[in-house]
């Protein structure tokens, strides 16, 4: 696979890679990105497509092998962090099937260790991070997923310019 490369800020290069993204069906993406978009326009903030990331991959070939069928997902908690691209996050439980489909990617059942959709990229305050996450409560206590997407994207994210910079490169929906 040849490789690119792109210069951040620092000045150090960042590598272009493949990630896997498990996407949430039509009724419950539609209220992520309206919550994406409102945090995104009330602190100046990148707007994203709501995923789910299951890690780094090969090539968008992968997803022709994929036989897993929709995954649904219990979420735990609005939560938060330091890290920038979980700012503000919603947490799922891991569950066999997402296991499932993790292997059917080619990766490693434990690769994805803190499942989440993260709602915001943006370095923000401890207490009103705490804050958000307090405030935000979800209509439905579970999640279903049923496509993934394999994106390019520079690694590691850091900015708003690298989240800008991601690019779709394929698209499989999950069977029923």
């Amino acid at each position: 696979m040849r490789r690119r490369w792109e210069a951040d800020l620092s000045g150090m290069a960042k590598q272009k890679v493949i990630i896997y993204w498990l996407i949430p069906a039509a009724e419950y993406r539609e209220l992520f990105v309206q919550l994406i978009n409102i945090l995104a326009a009330e602190f100046d903030a990148p707007r994203f497509d709501p995923h789910l990331t299951l890690g780094r991959g090969r090539d968008a070939k992968a997803l022709r092998q994929v036989k897993a069928g929709s995954v649904r997902l219990r979420v735990r908690e609005v939560s938060h962090s330091s890290k920038f691209t979980k700012t503000l996050f919603v947490r799922f439980s891991p569950n066999a099937s997402l296991k499932d489909l993790i292997a059917d990617v080619g990766g490693k059942s434990g690769s994805v260790r803190d499942p989440h959709i993260s709602l915001l990229y943006k370095r923000v305050g401890g207490g009103l991070k705490r804050q958000l996450a307090a405030t935000i409560r979800l209509p439905f206590r579970e999640v279903v997923f049923d496509s993934i997407k394999a994106v390019q994207c520079p690694s590691p994210t850091r900015t708003r310019a690298d989240v800008e910079s991601w690019r779709v490169i394929a698209t499989k929906r999950l069977s029923g």
